[in-house]
């Protein structure tokens, strides 16, 4: 950490520590921020002072905070003038954090708890805020207490209270009002109260991640197990391994454990060994030792109590011996708050989580559902083929009768096949199924939900294709983990065709953690194309590099392939994703590698696209070596255009060859936009850039598309009366204000015009 030496050099540190991730690492290195700023004087010491507070808020060392934020309610009352806006604004607002920080510690008094509740009260009346954020906090401390009649009343006054600046934000707020509703059996109440967060119109640092994992349980009480499903899936991943989602965590894990997904719930628990420290807060703690007592029980139960799960340092444990040990730690816990709130509630409300009923046998995820055995099993051979459902004794014993139909069912599926009759193929794939009931092996089960998934799936019923893409997995489990290599990856790919990516991914990571590319197991065609979706998966989440990881290992995967189409695809792929994540040198190189094969290929319009695309991240470091890529670029879209023969690839062409002699002139002409609008970076450029639009605009002339035409027509008007031909430029001005009058889907256009006016007229 730099030296902290004034004020500049601290605001400069704690920007730098701001970009840890929250966490006690972020903390630790805001208490040295402190120990320094502190001898620099009062305004130094409140800012490092906020941001210690909210370090330790957003990290499992949250009781922590109450020290900082005294001291700096201290600074305050001493003299407030040593606090600017910022520092006013996170003092009061800090004091939500502490009132409801202070829940967290059994071994703080309750009449403390009230007193702060008490002062903060009289302090936000006294600085004019509303009671919005007031009335939040008294309801988290009567909810605690199981004061229902002062509960209610306090959240009948949050709800009612005017917003003002202390209020939390929209989705917060949300959050927690819904989580109320769900306290109290209305589940239904509770979901309708949380569409907007969970469906991204009310979103925050902690939403919807929060309110993903709240709303797992109420969706499966109301039977919405697809959703349940998705959330779930969505959800962890948000929430994984974070200091301050403990909770959250909590409910994933509660979740599995109750819809007979202990195999991922056991995944879970091994992903959190910190949550087990000691050092945790007391109430996210007790939590997390309840949900894993409830799994643990679950294995207990199902005869695996022998198990070695994944526990506190020091020591191995078994399934028994940790529900024990959790159950007991947890009912510990819920006893020390007992004692300092004097009722029995928070005991009561942890013995209903330790002893809750599962809600399902099974709620297929499309992730492991087999639990870990003594010897891990090995690779087997691929699942079978569709073929292979035909004939196949649904019995698994030679000797067995074959339940009624099973066999009429599979020969009219074989007569279908034969036929290319889709409907027919489902409909008797679907009558087996039925009628072969709980009589057949998993082998047979898993081929013929994989055989149906992908007949749906061609009928384009993709909903029924994930729902037996999900009963192929998890029969797939039970075979071997190649056959489950091969049912998770056309699941992932029945998502994806979906849309539904965020189910996709964790199904397409789990297929590629365990896929074998050798040619007589997977091959490496199912590699590429899982890393392929799984580079599509990041960027819808925003992640580019990672996006960018996925789709250059696939690449170096298919560039030893004899058609090199898919290689050029994924160089194209992993080039934009590098550009979207900052990675411009890198990007240039896959930009050009891509350019270069789709020439090899012979597509000269992907090789256009490319070619215009490394133009572009090479502008900024070397704006003439740019306009010579983009020159390549045209010469590459002419010769295209002598050569087609076809009227499509013609129509096509003739319009890429105006774009690309557009982009070359904004390549070479444009600079920052702090500086000003054009001037070229070296001698000529404008003139050179005028030159190229004047000839775009000529091409598009005669062009049906007139929003095009005056697109590049204002590009060419404006680059003329910029470099001195400002005649010019006011006729292209003239003929497009000409052109777009009384088109109102077209008013864009003439607001540039006006403006490009405005210039030759200053």
């Amino acid at each position: 950490m730099t030296e902290i030496t004034d004020l500049a050099t601290l605001q400069a540190a704690v920007r730098e520590n701001r970009q840890r991730p929250n966490g006690t690492s972020q903390a630790a290195a805001a208490e040295k921020i402190l120990d320094q700023a502190a001898q620099l004087g009062p305004l130094a010491e409140v800012t490092a002072l906020t941001h210690l507070v909210n370090a330790y808020v957003f990290s499992a060392e949250r009781p922590k905070a109450l020290v900082p934020f005294a001291r700096a309610l201290q600074l305050w009352d001493k003299d407030p003038s040593v606090f600017d806006h910022a520092g006013t604004r996170s003092l009061f607002w800090a004091f939500k954090w502490v009132s409801n920080g202070m829940l967290d510690l059994p071994q703080v008094p309750l009449s403390a708890i009230e007193s702060w509740l008490a002062e903060m009260d009289r302090r936000y009346r006294l600085a004019g805020h509303t009671e919005r954020a007031v009335r939040m906090s008294e309801f988290h401390i009567a909810d605690h207490l199981g004061d229902t009649v002062r509960a209610q009343r306090a959240f009948d006054r949050w709800l009612g209270a005017e917003r003002g600046e202390m209020a939390d934000c929209h989705a917060c707020e949300t959050a927690h009002q819904g989580e109320f509703y769900a306290a109290s059996g209305a589940d239904g109440t509770a979901l309708r109260h949380w569409e907007p967060v969970l469906s991204g119109r009310q979103t925050c640092a902690e939403e919807p991640h929060r309110t993903l994992a709240r709303s797992l349980l109420p969706l499966v009480r109301l039977g919405r197990l697809d959703e349940a499903r998705v959330n779930h899936l969505r959800g962890y991943p948000m929430v994984k391994g974070s200091e301050s989602m403990m909770p959250s965590v909590a409910r994933h894990i509660e979740f599995c454990a109750l819809t007979g997904n202990e195999a991922r719930g056991l995944e879970l628990l091994a992903d959190t060994p910190a949550y087990f420290q000691t050092d945790r807060e007391p109430l996210p703690r007790m939590d997390h030792l309840a949900v894993t007592a409830l799994l643990l029980d679950r294995l207990v139960v199902l005869g695996r109590g022998d198990l070695v799960v994944p526990g506190p340092a020091g020591r191995t444990w078994t399934a028994v011996e940790l529900a024990h040990h959790a159950r007991t730690e947890s009912l510990a816990l819920a006893a020390r708050f007992d004692e300092r709130n004097g009722t029995p509630v928070v005991s009561e409300r942890l013995l209903a989580r330790l002893d809750a009923e599962p809600l399902l046998n099974r709620l297929p995820l499309g992730l492991r559902a087999v639990l870990p055995s003594a010897a891990e099993p090995g690779v087997g051979e691929p699942a079978g083929t569709a073929a292979d459902v035909v004939g196949l004794d649904p019995s698994g014993d030679d000797e067995a009768s074959v339940p009624t139909g099973v066999d009429a069912a599979l020969e009219r599926y074989g007569l279908a096949q034969e036929a290319g009759d889709l409907a027919g193929m489902r409909s008797a794939m679907a009558d087996a199924i039925d009628r072969a009931g709980d009589a057949p092996p998993p082998e047979w089960r898993l081929t013929a939900h994989l055989q149906l998934s992908e007949v749906l799936a061609a009928d384009h019923d993709l909903p029924a294709a994930v729902h037996h893409g999900l009963e192929a997995v998890a029969w797939a489990d039970l075979v071997d983990r190649s056959s489950a290599v091969v049912a998770r990856a056309r699941l992932g790919g029945h998502l994806m065709a979906g849309g539904r990516l965020d189910e996709a991914a964790p199904v397409l990571e789990q297929a590629l953690s365990d896929l074998d590319p050798s040619p007589d197991v997977h091959g490496d065609g199912m590699l590429v194309q899982v890393r392929w979706w799984l580079g599509d998966c990041a960027m819808s989440r925003r992640e580019p590099a990672e996006a960018a990881a996925q789709w250059l290992a696939a690449a170096q995967v298919a560039q030893h392939w004899p058609e090199q189409a898919d290689h050029a695809a994924l160089a194209n792929l992993a080039a934009e994703a590098l550009d979207k994540a900052g990675e411009l040198m890198s990007a240039q190189l896959a930009y050009e590698r891509a350019a270069d094969l789709w020439a090899e290929i012979g597509d000269a319009m992907r090789q256009i696209r490319a070619t215009r695309a490394w133009a572009w991240t090479v502008r900024n470091r070397d704006a003439a070596e740019a306009g010579r890529i983009m020159t390549g670029a045209t010469r590459v879209c002419e010769a295209a255009l002598a050569d087609a023969t076809d009227p499509d690839e013609l129509a096509v062409l003739r319009m890429e060859l105006p774009e690309t002699l557009e982009q070359h002139a904004r390549v070479i002409a444009e600079e920052d936009a702090e500086t000003s609008r054009f001037g070229g970076l070296y001698d000529g450029a404008l003139e050179e850039a005028t030159a190229l639009a004047s000839r775009a605009e000529s091409l598009l002339r005669d062009s049906d598309d007139i929003a095009r035409w005056c697109r590049s027509a204002l590009l060419t008007a404006e680059l003329a009366v910029e470099s001195g031909s400002v005649t010019r430029g006011l006729e292209l001005v003239a003929a497009v204000e000409t052109k777009i009058q009384g088109a109102e889907e077209l008013s864009s256009f003439g607001h540039h015009a006006g403006w490009i006016r405005e210039q030759v007229t200053v």
